[in-house]
């Protein structure tokens, strides 16, 4: 269960700027889901949800430069390739976009979320310890950085 103050902090992630658009990509974390459906509902934005077991991870494509904000939930520990994923997703970001990856602690895979964000052009990657059961890592889409064009 997620205490009422892990939720702020992670609230506190988000600019609370009115139609912000967010995707969210779960791998049964409902938790999480629930924390951003409530936001999304209190900044009057956009959530897009994608279920991570339905994803033909094959043919998945996201629009260029769609979301805002783009959170990952437990996704990486069944993915084979995951840098291609990650690269997806940083297609679909607007520059100056954040993306958050969120895993359950019994993974033990933070150095390797890190890992993927900086391999993949991301910048200002962090790691927050925000949850008791998660570790969250944040990092940034910057406009003319690696691939930030």
């Amino acid at each position: 269960m997620i205490s009422q103050q892990e939720i702020l902090f992670f609230q506190d992630l988000f600019q609370k700027a009115p139609n912000s658009i967010f995707l969210h990509i779960d791998n049964n974390c409902s938790d999480i889901k629930k924390i951003l459906e409530d936001f999304i509902g209190i900044i009057d934005g956009v959530l897009k949800y994608k279920d991570f077991q339905t994803l033909n991870l094959e043919r998945f494509r996201l629009t260029a430069r769609d979301f805002e904000y783009v959170v990952v939930s437990n996704c990486l520990k069944d993915l084979t390739n995951k840098d291609k994923f990650i690269q997806e997703i940083y297609h679909s970001l607007e520059n100056s976009a954040n993306i958050i990856l969120i895993e359950e602690k019994k993974n033990n895979n933070l150095l390797e979320m890190i890992g993927i964000l900086d391999r993949n052009d991301f910048r200002a990657t962090n790691s927050i310890d925000i949850f008791e059961n998660f570790n969250l890592a944040i990092a940034k889409k910057m406009h003319m950085w690696g691939n930030g064009l």
